[in-house]
């Protein structure tokens, strides 16, 4: 048995242990030649995922010198898409530039500003950039903000907090299109970590790398990291039984190593940390095998 085997088989124990079905797929940003594969060409819904495909997609219209990173973009509270996290959570009028709405969607996953930036791309852009990038079986169905919409809708809740609490209760037994990969936006574990190789080749994508490289949830693949000298950028999706992430690990002199982890618990519960633990055990598992030196003088990614 390979030592790629060998981690797969790891990696299927270590999400039957923690009760989850997980599609994961790594490789190096710079060949496929090694992968770790579990599931990895299962369509997947995307939830938060999506907005990394928003972001590539920015990035490429800027270079081709279409849209203007320092235009300013207005985040009123009357319209904006609600959320926990950055401009999401606050209760005043914001303006900021293109290129900090990009960083706060991918760095602290705003739900605001990924919608207006995709206002500002176009879904169809999104679904053009990603074939573009090789990822074949994904499709940029929904954005953030109409899939938050489908959410409340579907659960019946008054608002999303109420919504996704009621998503996250076991007792209420709730569902959503969003668990469908064939009504919301999808992809697999192999997509993805395509989609992350050409992010870590690509110049344009700089803002991307930078943005995903300050990301502020540390509880996934990073905590199977835990060491200052290497670099997770990342990118959580996380709603009611999905839990997943996306990033690429850059150990210092090595080729950086891109893995998606895709969840589905048994259980809908906002917090579980035993899942959250056992995507960054599976991210190190899947990862230590594929570990190679960086040829002299390369800088996938800088």
């Amino acid at each position: 048995m390979t030592r790629l085997t060998q981690a797969a088989r790891a990696v299927e124990r270590t999400a039957e242990d923690a009760g989850i079905t997980a599609h994961v797929h790594a490789r190096r940003v710079d060949d496929v030649e090694d992968e770790i594969a579990v599931g990895a060409d299962v369509a997947v819904p995307m939830a938060s995922l999506y907005k990394v495909a928003v972001a590539g997609t920015w990035a490429a219209l800027v270079t081709a010198g279409e849209l203007d990173p320092l235009a300013e973009v207005v985040l009123d509270p009357s319209d904006r898409t609600a959320g926990p996290t950055g401009v999401s959570a606050l209760q005043d009028r914001v303006v900021l530039t293109q290129r900090d709405c990009v960083r706060l969607s991918l760095a602290a996953s705003d739900n605001a500003c990924a919608a207006a930036v995709l206002s500002l791309v176009g879904a169809d852009a999104v679904q053009t950039w990603l074939v573009g990038a090789g990822c074949r079986s994904t499709d940029a169905r929904r954005g953030t903000a109409d899939a938050m919409r489908a959410v409340v809708a579907e659960t019946g809740g008054r608002d999303l907090g109420q919504a996704l609490a009621l998503l996250a209760d076991p007792a209420a037994d709730r569902t959503t299109s969003e668990y469908d990969p064939a009504l919301t936006s999808s992809s697999t574990a192999r997509d993805l970590t395509t989609m992350l190789a050409h992010l870590w080749r690509e110049e344009s994508a700089l803002p991307v790398r930078e943005a995903m490289r300050r990301q502020v949830w540390r509880h996934r693949v990073a905590s199977g990291f835990p060491h200052d000298d290497v670099v997770v950028a990342g990118k959580t999706g996380t709603l009611g039984r999905l839990r997943h992430e996306i990033a690429v690990v850059e150990i210092p002199g090595e080729v950086p190593v891109a893995v998606g982890v895709l969840t589905r618990s048994l259980r809908p519960e906002s917090h579980q940390p035993r899942v959250d633990t056992a995507i960054g055990v599976i991210a190190r598992t899947a990862v230590h095998p594929l570990r190679r030196p960086a040829p002299s003088g390369a800088e996938l990614g800088a």
